[in-house]
């Protein structure tokens, strides 16, 4: 789509015909050419232009450069920064909490106990007792738990019934783990 210029126009005295257009001249010292060709001025003002020809501002392009007297860690972040338009960002956090304070949670569970349900909760419990944690978890706080009971129960740690319980360990951390994926 064509965007309409604005131009100022000067009517003359001498000719009422004729308009005269008022026309900015290169700001390149000694220079009357027309100023057809926009330049920024500085790196802080970025809207604001200085007007030459094409001769001068291929010469004032070559020697402008937006990041002198930056160091390459400024260079860095304010090339990390473009992609987020410098604006700031905030880490997605995953911290729901549902308040029940009707009890409306727990009477809707009674009405949906399945035995598939029953199965899983008592499965997670019994992981849970194997791997001696308390719910409400997070997967990093799993991760640790399992490292340390496996270095307990390890087989060159321990000698007694350590093979069994390390095959329950793994189960039990590969349930809750998939547990928590979901």
């Amino acid at each position: 789509m064509f965007k309409k210029k604005k131009r100022f126009v000067c009517y003359s005295e001498d000719k009422d015909d004729s308009i005269l257009a008022l026309t900015k001249y290169c700001e390149w010292g000694n220079c009357q050419k027309k100023g057809e060709y926009k330049a920024p001025t500085s790196r802080d003002k970025l809207r604001e232009f200085r007007w030459f020809c094409l001769e001068h501002v291929k010469i004032y392009n070559r020697g402008w450069d937006y990041f002198k007297g930056k160091t390459s860690d400024e260079i860095y972040n304010e090339i990390s920064n473009d992609a987020l338009w410098h604006r700031p960002t905030w880490a997605k956090i995953k911290k729901c909490k549902f308040s029940d304070d009707h009890n409306l949670y727990e009477n809707s569970k009674e009405f949906r106990s399945d035995s598939k349900n029953k199965v899983n909760t008592t499965k997670l419990e019994n992981c849970l007792k194997i791997l001696e944690i308390k719910m409400p978890i997070k997967i990093s706080s799993l991760k640790k738990q399992y490292k340390k009971m496996v270095k307990k129960f390890h087989p060159d740690v321990s000698k007694n019934n350590s093979e069994e319980h390390i095959i329950k360990l793994n189960n039990a951390y590969s349930e809750l783990l998939n547990f928590l994926k979901q």
